[in-house]
């Protein structure tokens, strides 16, 4: 018969087997390490998946569109091999097989192309002769889009790109990137090479400079949570508004060229930054701290970035550079680190406290930790109480003498169904108050 332990060791590890298993919504993305299954030495320069069924992705590269249906495990041509590179691509929300992008101008001129069947076939929508950089499209009204250009700031269509006309962001920028409000999505923000953000609250009307007036920005993403906090990415860094573009502050990566910005919509004080040659950096604390997060990724041109809307733990990245390649690379992210646990107490040892109060600490929150899972030696457990990841008990001495307590390992599970360490041993040497009674001497 299995020891009460060993069959929740033998449990836990199922658990976290079965865990895995069901967050693996990409066959492409390794566990906490990069893979690429192509399309194979394509300088890809933007992803756009499919918010319904996101193992559907799209890749615009130097060779065309390439369209994956299995997260990126296996890519095919999607068309628009013609162009010279397609730098913007976005997806109807509510029509996912309808999608947009947007081509470098060339011979066969650059513009915005449609497809109606997810990629099978592609319908130039607009002919301006400019290059297509960014596109972004209305996530309540899908059928307005905005395009930035290259000569010709921001243009826009409320017909689905049938007609396009001038915004009030004329000729005197180009625009590398345009964000959304997810809430209010009238408000959009444009980065621009040079001359920073602009932002129109009108649905393009009316623009104006935001506080990034002097900087070239290629990527802009807005917290999904809290639309008035934004982030843009310069080829000197991140910069961070917290109040709608009216003020910035760096946030981080100093100095670094930082290509694409994708945010965690599940938890958007994590965010992801690809830079030009440094790879990949994520901040989980809203871009006060960076770190690289580089492992297996063989290309680190990163130009452009995509999380998975279902699974965010999953992330894409695409990559390439002259002469070197590139490719869609993909990641999930499993969390595989056990909590630890201690027990602490505020009584000296030895001590004369009895009951002696003891403090459980984990390093994360648990479930499953009870008052059963604590094991004592000469004393007994009471008042157990708590939660996450700090819990309280009384341990109260049977006798005088050594009294312990012990924790055993996976007791106490994480959310990624890690089982918690082995604690170190509590003890206390208890020594009971002793009454003394000493004989009256009559004077």
């Amino acid at each position: 018969m299995l020891h009460t332990t060993t069959l929740r060791k033998v449990l836990l590890i199922g658990l976290l087997t079965l865990l895995i298993a069901s967050q693996a919504g990409s066959v492409s993305a390794g566990i906490n390490v990069w893979t690429s299954n192509g399309p194979a030495d394509a300088i890809v320069h933007v992803l756009a998946i499919d918010p319904m069924t996101p193992t559907t992705l799209y890749a615009g590269a130097d060779m065309g569109v390439f369209k994956s249906t299995d997260g990126g495990g296996n890519w095919s041509p999607a068309g628009l091999t013609y162009l010279d590179g397609v730098y913007a691509l976005v997806i109807d929300p509510k029509t996912p097989a309808t999608l947009y992008a947007g081509g470098k101008a060339n011979i066969n001129g650059g513009g915005v192309y449609k497809s109606t069947n997810g990629g099978g076939n592609w319908a130039k929508t607009y002919s301006g002769g400019w290059s297509i950089y960014a596109l972004a499209i209305d996530p309540v009204t899908p059928t307005t889009l905005y395009a930035g250009t290259y000569w010709s700031g921001v243009i826009k269509s409320t017909d689905g790109g049938e007609y396009w006309k001038q915004t009030g962001l004329t000729y005197i920028t180009n625009v590398y990137a345009l964000a959304i409000d997810p809430v209010t999505p009238t408000i959009l923000y444009a980065g621009t090479d040079t001359r920073g953000v602009f932002k129109t609250t009108d649905g393009g009307k009316n623009w104006s400079a935001t506080g990034l007036t002097t900087y070239y920005v290629e990527a802009l993403a807005i917290d999904p949570q809290t639309p008035a906090t934004l982030y843009a990415g310069t080829y000197i860094g991140v910069f961070k508004s917290t109040d709608g573009g009216g003020n910035w502050s760096a946030a981080g990566l100093t100095n670094t060229y930082v290509e694409s910005l994708a945010i965690d919509p599940a938890t958007p004080s994590t965010l992801y930054a690809g830079t030009n040659g440094g790879g990949v950096f994520k901040s989980t604390d809203s871009g006060g701290n960076w770190s690289a997060f580089n492992t297996g990724l063989t290309n680190t041109y990163v130009h452009a970035l995509a999380i998975d809307p279902v699974t965010p733990t999953i992330l894409y990245a695409g990559t390439g550079y002259a002469g070197i390649g590139g490719g869609v690379f993909a990641i999930q992210q499993i969390d595989t680190t056990p909590p630890t646990v201690v027990m602490t107490s505020l009584a000296p040892d030895p001590t004369h406290a009895s009951p002696i109060a003891v403090s459980v600490t984990f390093s994360e929150n648990v479930t499953g930790f009870t008052s059963t899972d604590i094991v004592p030696a000469n004393g007994s457990v009471s008042n157990f109480a708590g939660g996450g990841a700090n819990y309280t008990f009384d341990l109260t001495p049977t006798e005088e003498g050594l009294v312990t307590a012990n924790i055993a390992a996976g007791v106490a599970t994480d959310s990624a169904g890690n089982g918690n360490t082995v604690a170190m041993q509590f003890s206390r040497t208890y020594e009971a108050y002793h009454i003394v009674y000493l004989p009256l001497i009559a004077k």
